[in-house]
């Protein structure tokens, strides 16, 4: 395979997709995964740990195994491995690690620094650089296997068994549309998968990837703007790729948020595939939803206001997440932020003369709702979807409390990917001394 996957991708993508691979494996275990398992797992533990105070190791060790899949054996091994990245100091007796300092930066710099560190301990075997690549390249869009294949040009056999891995692991799906097999990740593509391998099949993966780089690059934009203008912010699109949006969203895998007014009708916000796969904990999903429906009702003041559109969506939702709500009352209020009184982010409180004034009812959910809107506006993704706020929680436990939990729980099974032939009659001479 062409040495690409590491001099063409940035060490924070590289780890992003180890990140991705090792949650989606879970309790399965790879034969040919070292080092990509290690920077997955210490991202994994990191994003859990960060801006937590001292945490008492046996019970990071028991959250760490019951929560996060990290088996127990590995825990010691990945929490030294943050220690020598510097984001944690580790307080031990002896060899024995008592507690747990986190020291862990700010997301981006997070995958960043943990990517350059994979690059200082180690190179990632051939098998670990393929899987990456595939899925790096199929977070952009689904694409033809054997389009994949012929780009790549890796072992005919290394790439069937990477594949097989990724379907048996749960990080690739395949399937068959229109004589061709198209390779998905479920982590961005799992709702609708067919729908989608239909897409590539008939429009090519190109004409997809484009039109998703277009609603990444901005947001929540109303449908019918895009199919007037041809256009999301600087990205022309042409027919049949306006079609192509038109048919995600009535398809429902998009899901967009819709907003009705009396003087702009039905309208609905575009956005790019909801995350999904093991990387979005359960809890995460409505939140990610009212996030959506936070910069829906601002886009519809932008783009389909009554009368004063606003000038930057980030701004306003920005005083939302800092004040909890808007700086003043509006007569278009009542309207463009109902939906969100439907979801519970917020209340219209009434000032008289048709003036309404938004404010967001104070829950943790709802904060977090804001933050991940403000991110899908400035950054066109959601970060820290992946964390688990119930593994956060037990983090700050104590051990008898994490304790009670563990035995009250099934016993977590780990599972193993089988070698193929030729490992197994490599390791079969090995075991007889041939």
């Amino acid at each position: 395979m062409r040495d690409t996957e590491t001099t063409e991708s940035s060490a924070g993508e590289v780890a992003a997709r180890c990140h991705e691979i090792q949650v989606s494996l879970g309790a399965t275990e790879v034969p040919e995964f070292e080092l990509l398992s290690e920077i997955g797992m210490a991202i994994r533990l990191a994003l859990h740990i960060r801006g937590l105070p001292a945490i008492k190791y046996e019970t990071l060790r028991l959250v760490a195994n019951h929560y996060l899949y990290i088996p127990s054996i590995a825990v010691r091994r990945i929490v030294l491995l943050l220690a020598d990245a510097e984001f944690v100091k580790i307080d031990t007796e002896g060899k024995t690690i008592k507690t747990v300092l986190p020291a862990v930066p700010y997301y981006e710099d997070l995958f960043r620094k943990l990517g350059e560190y994979a690059q200082t301990i180690g190179k990632f075997n051939e098998a670990e650089a393929l899987s990456i690549e595939i899925v790096r390249r199929l977070a952009k869009s689904p694409e033809n296997v054997d389009s994949l294949r012929n780009t790549l040009r890796p072992d005919s056999k290394l790439f069937a068994r990477s594949i097989s891995i990724g379907e048996t692991g749960s990080y690739l799906i395949k399937r068959r549309s229109r004589g061709r097999d198209i390779l998905l990740t479920p982590m961005y593509f799992s709702e609708n998968a067919d729908i989608f391998a239909d897409i590539v099949a008939s429009k090519g993966s190109k004409s997809v990837k484009h039109v998703l780089e277009a609603v990444e690059n901005m947001q929540g934009v109303p449908l019918s703007v895009i199919e007037k203008n041809k256009m999301i912010g600087t990205y022309e699109l042409d027919p049949g790729q306006v079609s192509l949006l038109t048919r995600l969203a009535q398809d429902g895998i998009v899901k967009p948020p819709s907003i009705r007014t009396t003087y702009s009708g039905q309208n609905y916000f575009i956005f790019t595939p909801t995350p999904a796969g093991a990387a979005l904990p359960p809890t995460k999903r409505d939140i990610y939803e009212r996030a959506m429906a936070i910069v829906a009702a601002v886009r519809q003041g932008q783009f389909l206001p009554k009368e004063y559109a606003i000038r930057s969506p980030a701004a306003v939702i920005a005083v939302l997440r800092d004040r909890l709500k808007l700086g003043k009352a509006t007569t278009e209020a009542t309207q463009q932020y109902r939906e969100l009184v439907h979801l519970r982010v917020g209340q219209l409180i009434p000032v008289g003369h048709g003036f309404s004034e938004f404010r967001i009812i104070d829950t943790e959910e709802n904060k977090e709702a804001l933050r991940i809107a403000y991110s899908l506006v400035t950054k066109g993704v959601a970060k820290g979807m992946e964390v688990d706020e119930e593994a956060r929680k037990a983090l700050q436990q104590s051990q008898e409390y994490v304790e009670s939990i563990v035995a009250s729980g099934e016993l977590r099974k780990r599972t193993h990917v089988k070698l193929d032939e030729g490992q197994q009659l490599e390791l079969d001479l090995i075991l007889s001394g041939s």
